[in-house]
């Protein structure tokens, strides 16, 4: 990337570079413990390999992903999966929980129920009934976490585990059921495969056929799968990953536009004006006058 993109810092925990100092597996704290140290506003950032957990039950909150901005239903579990940019406001006096989780974990504590990850990949917020059975549960293991973390005994990180892994299963069975999602699917995962290769190669501008011969199927077939799933076709989904990209270098870089244009792998600034106006209905210039969050 050249010098100057992008501005989104890249935290382990909000405001910090370091992991956290213990051998913990995880890292727990309430809201309020590091939101009111900025103010109770978490300024737009990501995490490179943590995926985190927020459990929020009473109180007022807005979250940014990338660079649209919602008020939250309280109360809700939020999931933010590594890379996504994503920054909160909070009322002051919310009651809620955050829980970070190195992305390696998910793997081995869902390695007898692997289908559960497709709920798991994409950012989301779930509102949750304040007289639900998912609430009390939810709670429930998000305190056991907060008094498992703040003890020293025996067996500890295997609580703790053991903990995460019934959260991660329900949250998962709440996403897999709003999203329509049952059992293996194996379209679903060629088509997550799919996007996996996209955010390796975007900038490089490869052809259908290129993602086709990666994953061992012909380009119609890709394209059938991802309309299948996306309603889509494999080209818009390209497309899609690199305006999602220009919105962040937009909103978040010192870049100019041209800059941008470069850094995606477009070699004409025009071509390139006229492709995110098609996308996203105003141009570059004008995106930036209205999303810009440098300040």
């Amino acid at each position: 990337m050249p010098t100057g993109a992008p501005a989104v810092p890249v935290y382990k925990l909000f405001g910090e570079k370091d992991i956290w100092p213990t051998a913990d597996p995880l890292h727990y704290e309430t809201i309020a413990a590091r939101s009111s140290l900025h103010g109770w506003t978490i300024a737009p950032h990501s995490h490179d390999n943590l995926l985190q957990l927020l459990l929020l039950e009473h109180g007022q909150a807005a979250m940014t992903v990338e660079t649209v901005t919602e008020a939250l239903p309280m109360p809700c579990i939020v999931l933010i999966p590594p890379r996504w940019v994503h920054g909160f406001s909070f009322a002051p006096g919310l009651v809620g929980h955050v829980v970070s989780v190195p992305q390696f974990l998910l793997g081995e504590l869902l390695a007898l129920s692997p289908e559960l990850g497709n709920g798991l990949k994409s950012a989301l917020c779930h509102p949750l009934d304040a007289g639900s059975v998912e609430l009390a549960q939810l709670s429930g293991h998000f305190r056991r976490l907060g008094e498992e973390f703040a003890a020293s005994r025996p067996g500890r990180a295997s609580v703790l585990l053991a903990i995460l892994t019934q959260v991660l299963v329900l949250l998962a069975r709440l996403a897999s059921a709003r999203a329509g999602l049952a059992g293996h699917d194996r379209f679903r995962e060629r088509v997550d495969r799919f996007q996996e290769l996209v955010e390796r190669h975007f900038r490089q501008w490869r052809p259908v056929r290129f993602y086709a011969a990666a994953l061992g199927v012909s380009s119609v077939q890709l394209n059938a799968c991802c309309r299948g799933k996306t309603g889509r076709s494999a080209q818009n989904l390209i497309h899609d990953r690199l305006l999602l990209e220009a919105r962040r270098l937009l909103a978040y870089s010192d870049l100019d536009v041209n800059g941008i244009c470069y850094a995606l792998g477009f070699r004409d600034p025009a071509y390139f004006s006229r492709f995110f106006a098609r996308g996203q209905g105003v141009t570059p210039s004008a995106f930036r006058k209205v999303h810009d969050r440098r300040a």
